[in-house]
């Protein structure tokens, strides 16, 4: 009963829960004849019920099997869909040893170096995307501009560092992008200009950043702007990032169905003179038209699509006369973006808003119990209940995907939400005047006034004791439980049913098993050789505590290096990192670190790299277990067996020649090992 008044409610539920079974089964096994085999089982299976179903009698049996039907139809669906927007696989010779040319869709600048997102156009190839990355920059180039360059595509890997992002899957399903290559600048020319519509936005968004960044408005304010109107967040510095996800509203630094829904409201209000000509439904197709100019200028991120063909649904039936229901809305947006990228479903900018939406809506009536005779007291209850609600729904994601739990998010909301709306509204004036050539000191005061605000309140929260805990690991497993108890907490107090709560008892105690499974299996000391693009970490780690050893003589960054391994950190629980640099000498519990020398875990190490070591050899070779060679090494394998005895080499996966380290070794009969290593 319960399921069949659920989809009564929200009929899409029967499309879209086989639908994305369907993207799932792809992920898992790719073919093409399973899913078509499915279609066809589907086919006979609906011929087969309309031969049975001619009787009103037969009717009334097997309409239900429709369903089963629709179900496995939607599936395979799913599953060819999936299956079609998968990037293809190119063969050696395709990518390889011959001259490939492609249109810029995306440019993106770097420390001396870009990342170019390159359409291929070559008509022996299939219809594809790259990524370009370049040592040095040529800001001549735009989106729009077609270049060319000896091929040499690589697959998209990752570091093999334990405990990382998946950064190939991540590329894959967020821009659909398989091979890479890294090359000069002066490698890749320009050949000409084939511009699109997207291309065109694209530079209209670049040119109006420039004329931010060209502005009197401060720094921090400048990309909030460019975040919260133009879609760019990536500019955002990493420290603002950190404070806003710990203060619980990372949100609100990219655009999302938040800025949508204040967007419209805001054009909604200024077309309120249209009701007066009974010119209502023209305000509705004004406001429809500029929240979907506004998502495509923005590049059509699928939360800005979310929140537009909701809008938009709502707006229909307004226009229709007809009723919405939000849920429905919700799950048919989910739909629509799903239909035209599959990969989104993987996206964790997907999966949070659509929970966070969805929670937002299934407990909408909870402050209709909580109603006051003061109408601000009602909008404070709506607020915090919403507050607390979103946090509630999204707390095992960020969790799982962050690492860290913000308590305080409720009230970061409340002192932030209220002011945002203004400060896109003034950003939009902004971005006028700017675009105009004038300057208005006035207007640039507020913004950096309200910015300030922001980043006080921001700060206050975090400042707060317990505000938010950071080092949190969380398994899929554990989300996957944590949202099975919610469900049955919601239909124990929708059905008052005890079997509910009985049933969210025993997941509650099979989450909390296999969190001490996990917690025993993870070893509580080790030594891992780090992959990084910029250096070769080694962390050794005892009983919760970390020290880290960068032999690469660069500038420790502590909070990068949390940042960047946080899922590491997390699962081995450790909560204290301390840096050594290359004149420390560290004793810790029979373990010794002396650069560029270290005893750890019974094994006597080197790393060379651009340190001391040259230095430190003595007329005698020494004997040692490892050699670790770094990202700043530039020598020889042979050089190394001259000054020392050995038994293992180390390259770094980073290492800038280790294909050429790894040919000397095999050619000298050196045991050499590249990538990440954990002892």
């Amino acid at each position: 009963m319960a399921s069949s008044t659920i989809l009564s409610k929200i009929p899409i539920l029967r499309v879209i829960i086989p639908f994305i079974i369907g993207i799932t089964a792809h992920r898992l096994w790719h073919c093409w004849w399973a899913p078509l085999a499915l279609i066809v089982l589907a086919i006979a299976g609906y011929q087969l019920l309309s031969v049975l179903s001619r009787t009103p009698s037969g009717r009334m049996r097997w309409r239900p099997y429709y369903t089963a039907v629709l179900a496995l139809a939607a599936l395979s669906l799913g599953w060819l869909t999936a299956n079609i927007h998968c990037p293809p696989q190119l063969t050696a010779e395709q990518r390889t040893d011959r001259v490939l040319t492609g249109r810029i869709i995306r440019l993106e600048y770097t420390d001396f170096s870009m990342r170019l997102t390159v359409d291929l156009l070559n008509r022996d190839l299939p219809q594809c995307k790259v990524l370009v990355s370049t040592r040095g920059c040529d800001y001549t180039m735009r989106p729009g501009d077609v270049v060319s360059w000896q091929g040499d595509l690589i697959e998209v890997g990752n570091m093999g560092n334990p405990g990382e992002m998946d950064y190939a899957t991540y590329l894959l399903d967020s821009e659909g992008i398989r091979y890479q290559q890294h090359l000069p600048v002066s490698k890749i020319k320009r050949t000409g200009q084939s511009p699109t519509f997207f291309t065109r936005m694209a530079n209209v968004r670049r040119d109006l950043q420039s004329m931010v960044f060209n502005s009197r408005l401060s720094p921090q304010a400048q990309q909030f702007v460019v975040a919260l109107l133009l879609g760019n967040s990536r500019l955002i510095d990493k420290a603002t990032r950190q404070e806003f996800s710990a203060a619980g509203v990372a949100h609100i630094l990219a655009l999302s169905g938040l800025h949508v829904g204040f967007i419209a409201l805001i054009i909604w209000w200024l077309l309120f003179p249209l009701d007066y000509l009974r010119l209502r439904r023209l305000r509705l197709f004004i406001t429809l038209a500029a929240i979907i100019l506004f998502a495509v200028f923005t590049g059509l991120s699928p939360s800005v699509v979310r929140a537009t063909i909701m809008i938009g649904l709502v707006f229909a039936s307004l226009v229709f006369y007809r009723r919405s229901q939000s849920l429905n809305a919700l799950a048919l947006a989910a739909l629509g973006i799903l239909v035209f990228t599959p990969s989104a479903l993987f996206s964790v900018g997907f999966q949070l808003s659509f929970i966070t939406v969805g929670a937002i809506l299934l407990f909408a009536r909870l402050p209709q119990f909580l109603e006051s005779r003061y109408t601000w007291v009602n909008k404070l209850t709506t607020v915090v209940i919403t507050s607390l609600v979103a946090m509630l729904a999204t707390i095992a994601l960020s969790a799982h995907y962050f690492h860290t739990v913000s308590f305080m998010s409720v009230l970061t909301n409340l002192m932030i939400l209220p002011v945002l709306p203004v400060f896109m509204v003034l950003g939009a004036l902004f971005l006028l005047v700017t675009a105009a050539g004038m300057h208005w000191q006035l207007l640039n005061a507020a913004l950096d006034s309200i910015y300030s605000y922001i980043s006080w309140a921001t700060g206050t929260v975090n400042a707060i004791p317990g505000s938010h805990i950071g080092g949190v690991y969380v398994s899929t497993f554990g989300v996957i439980a944590y949202f099975v108890v919610i469900a049955l907490i919601i239909m124990w107090l929708y059905r008052c049913n005890y079997r509910y709560l009985l049933a969210s008892g025993c997941v509650l105690v099979m989450l909390l098993a296999h969190s001490l499974w996990v917690d025993a299996r993870t070893p509580k000391q080790g030594l891992i050789v780090f992959n990084s693009f910029d250096a070769t970490p080694l962390l050794y780690y005892n009983n919760g505590k970390g020290y880290v050893w960068i032999p690469d003589d660069e500038e420790p960054d502590s909070a990068a290096f949390s940042r960047y391994y946080a899922g590491f950190l997390a699962r081995h629980e450790i909560g204290e990192l301390q840096f050594i640099t290359s004149d420390d000498t560290l004793h810790i519990d029979g373990a010794l670190i002396k650069p560029p020398f270290a005893h750890l875990m019974g094994h006597r190490l080197l790393a060379v790299g651009s340190g001391k070591w040259k230095h430190a050899t003595t007329t005698n070779r020494l004997s040692l277990d490892d050699i670790i060679v770094t990202k700043r090494y530039h020598g020889t394998a042979s050089k190394l067996r001259e000054l020392f005895q050995f038994d293992r080499l180390i390259i770094s996966g980073a290492h800038y020649e280790s294909a050429r380290l790894q040919h000397e070794c095999d050619s000298l009969g050196i045991h050499s090992v590249s990538g990440a290593i954990s002892f």
